[in-house]
């Protein structure tokens, strides 16, 4: 409920200690702000109250060293990362996870309508999802990832149909160097970790490739428009045929990334910055 409020962005009770005790530099980039008269407006919106599940969230983040990355059941609010600290989504306060989460799109669509795009959406009498959702805050120890060794795999009918650079909006010349490698490594973690373990037929994953034969599962996502299809289109990943597109080599595997800069595509989370 605190999420999906309108109106002034304003983080809870538990957060305010975490302010006092920052520095001055900390707060150059608000310019000329009478502090006392912002915060004793009577338009200042009531600060909601969660002690205990902060305080769980800070003993998982102290566990963490410090650092950590948060998602609802599905996204991760990377939309909102312009307003996160330094433009990321590593967080090494709650401040910032609550901040990054109530200023995200992407966590909006999660709790208002995250089956939108499914085959088989309904909507009951009332506007609302028939679905029942259990919602879940995801937190992981933060890890800093090379974006150019990370890559998004789309998988139809339990085959492995296509692979694409994770970020496309940097050329790497190493990918078009390693490509057969990569491929290789790919297919064989999907083939040896995946393949037979997950239950869905349709589905994407994400995995970072560290060195060669080191491939490391990051997340999974649904197969369809929800999820980016970077190099690719849905309407082409909806259509593809199956029977023939993947061998024992992954020879007949599509992979796709920039070959050069001038096929870089611009950042898709820029414009959520922009005041509408």
């Amino acid at each position: 409920q605190y999420l999906l409020e309108d109106g002034k962005l304003v983080l809870p009770e538990e957060c305010n200690k975490e302010h006092a005790d920052g520095v001055e530099d900390d707060y150059d980039d608000f310019g000329d702000v009478d502090w006392n008269v912002a915060q004793d407006s009577e338009e200042t919106a009531k600060q909601k109250s969660f002690p205990e599940f902060s305080a769980k969230v800070r003993t998982v983040l102290k566990n963490f060293g410090g650092q950590m990355f948060c998602k609802l059941n599905w996204s991760s609010p990377k939309d909102a990362t312009w307003i996160g600290l330094n433009k990321s989504l590593k967080c090494s306060s709650i401040s910032q996870m609550y901040l990054l989460l109530k200023s995200s799109d992407f966590v909006t669509h999660d709790l208002t309508m995250p089956f939108k795009f499914c085959s088989d959406f309904e909507v009951d009498g009332d506007g609302g999802e028939k679905p029942k959702v259990e919602y879940c805050l995801v937190l992981r120890k933060w890890m800093d990832i090379n974006p150019g060794i990370e890559y998004r795999c789309f998988v139809k009918n339990r085959q492995l149909i296509a692979i694409s650079q994770r970020d496309n909006t940097t050329f790497y010349d190493h990918i078009q160097k390693s490509e057969q490698s990569i491929k290789q490594d790919i297919c064989s973690f999907f083939k040896e970790h995946i393949q037979q373990r997950f239950s869905c037929d349709d589905y994407v994953f994400d995995v970072i490739r560290t060195k060669k034969d080191k491939v490391i599962l990051i997340d999974f996502n649904p197969f369809g428009e929800v999820t980016e299809a970077l190099f690719f289109s849905w309407d082409e990943l909806y259509e593809w045929e199956t029977e023939n597109d993947t061998n024992s080599d992954g020879d007949m595997l599509e992979f796709r990334y920039a070959t050069d800069s001038h096929g870089v595509q611009p950042n898709p989370y820029h414009h959520y910055s922009i005041p509408s």
